[in-house]
């Protein structure tokens, strides 16, 4: 029987909600026994004010149009125009937590429209569709059979009794599909870590003891995806074992993190299986190496990088979930949620999460994407309960690594240094061939404390490979964001983030970190001109320093350039205190740009370029190399309080 609900409820302070529920004064809570491990905590606290706070962006979004079947009751997407978001039905799982929670019918309601909405994407072999066009890809079918499991687990009190029925029915239908169609390389690897979870959650709920068996089977069968030396998982691409030139397999750290991981980890809670957690602990935390200290992913390198946010990745989950419910062994994983959940609350805007920090300041909607895949997992963990916070909690790795940590398996460097933070790579394995992530020994990110981001990376060209899953960009186009050598020819491009064969040698001597990469400048399509090129990274406490020199000048380069997109919001005063010394005023510090050749600074002071990955508006600064190979061009980037 459904209870009935008082709306007045609504209006909970939320820790005094949050106390009354670990108190037992909501009754139906209490159903799960894992919500006993509640804290009172500030965190905690956040979460649900977070999740509020998106669920009440999310509700004016659904379509209320009786008299059009396909369109009602699903999420229009600010971003996305007609672009129909088949996965928008997963918000239905963290409406009905909030139903559950608060009382309040709005959210109920929308639940039940969205679930009702999903008959337009629904196929008769159980899948369901990412789009409204029945062509379009099952593999989402994993995802939506989650969501809709979770919302039942948590929620049956206030789902009348032959919707239950109704909803079991339609999860025996897509858990079979799941059953039937998924193998461990299905497509990339994320569907065929996701499997075994769907599989032994389904089969726990709908007894299908063979579905539990096929989890475990996958489960182990992925064991076969963790990479040596680095413990990354590898898959996000076809095929998922091939080797580039460099040796080096397709990773995606977006995706690893956000969805590979916590799914493959869920999988081993809810079935005991201690060898797959222990596992994924390992990788999780050689994972959590790329999490800078301000909560962010440094995802500047992966091969679907196309959809990195800066938080995370466009259509994954998120990591909340995955970090806390193994924090009390691993310290330093609730310090990461934390961090995390911060920057999701600092990237939130008008109630939905935008898909990297500075979209809101550059105009532009946020896709709804990102904010109903990711209000699964607040709901989630407010549905299975926080941990304890450590008495102490511990720095990243990050956040107190010193020197440099190699990646073979995707040709990455971390190097650290004082306060630096700094990304190189000649990562050579690519989604697509004309999609170029960072790679030709970029400067793929660059972070400072005070400053926080300076340099991140881009793709090379904004390419929309998954149409449906990407935001449409500014009509400006999207300026590339790598720090970059670059020549024009006749209006082709040639440059080192094309150049797949950069070589890359690192020292770490008297206290400074260099980098010396020897590359050829290139067009999208691997075409050289014989332009080959020396740069040189120097790391030191009080600086980060570029050396560039033109090895060889070919007669058709006029002149070749160093890119330089600073990054900088537009609120941020840049000053030129001389043709060679540039400072730029960040609310913290003050951020200079010295070189020994005349700095163009190729936008108006008064404006920013700006790409949706990772999400960042910049002021693009460039100077020339000098065309003589005895001589160089040197920057130094330093910053002042």
């Amino acid at each position: 029987m459904t209870r009935n609900f008082n709306h007045n409820r609504m209006d909970l302070n939320r820790r005094h909600f949050l106390k009354m529920a670990t108190a037992g004064s909501i009754p139906f809570l209490m159903q799960f026994p894992s919500l006993a491990t509640i804290q009172d905590s500030q965190l905690q606290d956040d979460i649900f004010a977070l999740l509020l706070q998106w669920c009440d962006a999310l509700l004016p979004l659904q379509i209320d149009a009786p008299d059009d079947p396909v369109h009602h009751g699903m999420l229009r997407c600010p971003a996305c125009g007609e672009t129909a978001h088949g996965r928008c039905a997963d918000a239905a799982y963290p409406l009905l937590t909030l139903a559950r929670l608060t009382g309040r019918e709005s959210y109920r309601q929308a639940a039940f429209r969205l679930i009702d909405w999903m008959k337009n994407i629904d196929q008769p072999d159980g899948s369901w569709t990412n789009e409204l066009d029945p062509k379009s890809w099952k593999g989402i079918t994993v995802f939506g059979s989650i969501a809709l499991a979770h919302a039942l687990k948590y929620n049956r009190s206030i789902i009348p009794n032959d919707l239950q029925q109704k909803w079991l029915d339609r999860l025996s239908r897509s858990g079979q599909f799941v059953f039937d169609n998924f193998t461990v390389d299905y497509a990339n690897i994320n569907y065929g870590m996701t499997a075994p979870y769907c599989l032994a959650l389904l089969g726990r709920m709908l007894n299908r003891p063979q579905w539990q068996a096929r989890a475990r089977e996958l489960a182990h069968q992925a064991l076969d995806y963790f990479s040596q030396p680095s413990h990354l998982i590898f898959g996000e691409g076809r095929p998922a074992n091939k080797r580039s030139p460099q040796q080096c397999l397709p990773i995606d750290l977006g995706y690893n993190i956000e969805e590979s991981l916590p799914t493959l980890l869920h999988y081993a809670h809810l079935e005991n299986d201690d060898t797959v957690r222990h596992t994924v602990i390992q990788s999780i935390a050689s994972h959590l190496q790329f999490m800078l200290p301000d909560g962010a992913w440094d995802n500047s390198w992966g091969t679907r990088n196309f959809k990195w946010t800066w938080w995370g990745s466009r259509t994954s989950d998120g990591c909340l979930a995955a970090l806390l419910s193994e924090s009390t062994d691993n310290p330093a994983f609730y310090t990461a949620a934390q961090r995390h959940l911060s920057l999701l609350r600092q990237c939130t805007h008008k109630g939905l999460l935008m898909g990297g920090p500075h979209l809101a300041l550059h105009n532009l909607p946020a896709c709804a994407h990102h904010t109903f895949c990711h209000a699964k997992v607040l709901a989630e963990i407010l549905d299975s309960g926080i941990p304890q916070p450590p008495a102490t909690l511990p720095p990243l790795p990050r956040e107190q690594a010193d020197g440099i940590i190699h990646f073979p398996e995707n040709a990455t460097w971390l190097a650290a240094r004082g306060p630096w933070r700094a990304t190189i790579t000649s990562y050579d394995w690519l989604y697509k061939s004309n999609v170029f992530h960072a790679t030709g020994g970029a400067l793929s990110l660059l972070w400072h404390p005070l400053t926080g981001p300076i340099f991140t990376a881009s793709l090379a060209d904004y390419i929309p490979v998954e149409a449906h899953n990407m935001q449409p960009p500014p009509e400006a186009g999207n300026f590339t964001l790598t720090p970059r050598l670059e020549a024009t020819i006749d209006n082709n491009r040639f440059s080192n983030i094309y150049d797949l064969n950069a070589q890359i040698t690192s020292t770490d001597q008297s206290g400074q970190i260099q980098f010396n990469i020897q590359t050829q400048l290139k067009d999208a399509k691997a075409n050289a001109d014989n332009a080959r090129c020396n740069l040189r990274y120097s790391i030191n406490i009080d600086s980060v320093k570029f050396e560039a020199t033109a090895i060889s000048l070919p007669t058709s380069l006029a002149e070749i350039r160093l890119i330089l997109p600073v990054i900088s919001a537009i609120s941020e005063p840049i000053q030129r205190l001389s043709s060679n010394i540039i400072s730029i005023r960040k609310p913290s510090a003050t951020l200079k740009i010295q070189s020994s050749a005349p700095i163009q600074i190729d936008s108006p002071l008064t404006s920013r370029r700006f790409n949706l990955i990772p999400g960042f508006q910049t002021i693009p600064l460039s100077c020339a190399l000098p065309d003589n190979p005895s001589q160089s061009l040197k920057i130094t980037i330093s910053v002042e309080t």
